[in-house]
């Protein structure tokens, strides 16, 4: 079944150069940015990975999902078109590997390398200590003061999100958000879809301490499993601010309950030099 994203990440193809690198187009469309005309890093991170399952795909590989990924973004390209380089390092049995940027006009926005293998729909644990939080239910959650024109919705807690005051939306206090990620077509993601979901949040320094831009500097996700149909239940938590310098983790559960993704990425903030750490209501 093709859905809205994968349409939103879907590349062509332009064969491969003299090195034997794989070249793709791919349009990276208003739907899925976050911030004005700038992609967000989780949706260029996820067209890098469907080049990179097709590129593994012509060279061999039969592994169908991206279970890692670890990228460095270098720049922030404009919304339309871009270009996509591949390079296979691995076909293997258990996995491939294969490494890819993306950028504009020569100019690289995001460099990465995938790890591919194959999961089961099917799966449970053979053992974790990850347990997902209390999350209210989704019916009674009213529409996200975040949402916005995108082919997702955010629907998050009251107690760890934003709320309404009179000059917008305010992050709630205390480092961590919890939300409902919503596809607003069909609710369905693949592992592709828990890359971009890996970035999907607000920076949850927000909730410590209020500034401007939060860029990513480099991420690193793990994909558990194929998330179920239905919404996914999205922690985001920032651990340790320091020098300027933040790592916030991400984790993803579906509606089987299975911890299907994991992410660390380390941000940078700047941070007024009178600010102290948020506490109480905002």
């Amino acid at each position: 079944m093709t859905t809205t994203f994968d349409a939103a990440t879907s590349v062509v193809s332009r064969g491969r150069d003299a090195g034997g690198r794989g070249q793709y187009d791919v349009e990276l469309v208003n739907e899925y940015a976050i911030m004005g005309s700038k992609p967000n890093g989780g949706y260029m991170l996820a067209c890098l990975g469907r080049a990179a399952l097709d590129a593994a795909r012509e060279a061999g590989s039969t592994h169908e999902h991206v279970i890692a990924a670890s990228a460095q973004f270098l720049s922030s390209p404009d919304l339309g078109p871009a270009q996509i380089v591949t390079e296979i390092d691995r076909v293997g049995r258990t996995a491939s590997q294969v490494n890819a940027t993306i950028g504009v006009d020569g100019v690289t926005g995001v460099r990465a390398q995938f790890t591919l293998g194959t999961l089961h729909d099917a799966s449970v644990p053979f053992w974790g200590d990850v347990v997902p939080p209390p999350f209210p239910a989704l019916e009674d959650l009213a529409p996200s003061p975040m949402a916005g024109e995108r082919g997702v919705s955010l629907q998050f807690d009251p107690d760890a999100g934003f709320q309404l005051t009179p000059d917008g939306p305010v992050a709630v206090a205390g480092g961590e958000f919890r939300a409902y990620l919503r596809n607003e077509v069909d609710d369905v993601f693949d592992t592709v879809g828990l890359l971009y979901a890996s970035d999907v949040m607000p920076p949850a320094t927000f909730g410590v301490v209020q500034t401007g831009w939060v860029p990513t500097l480099a991420i690193t996700v793990y994909n558990r499993a194929v998330p179920a149909p239905g919404p996914l239940r999205i922690r985001f938590r920032v651990q340790v601010i320091h020098d300027g310098y933040a790592d916030e983790i991400c984790e993803a559960w579906d509606s089987r309950d299975r911890l299907v993704m994991q992410s660390t990425q380390m941000t940078a903030l700047r941070i007024p030099p009178d600010a102290t750490p948020r506490t109480g209501a905002p």
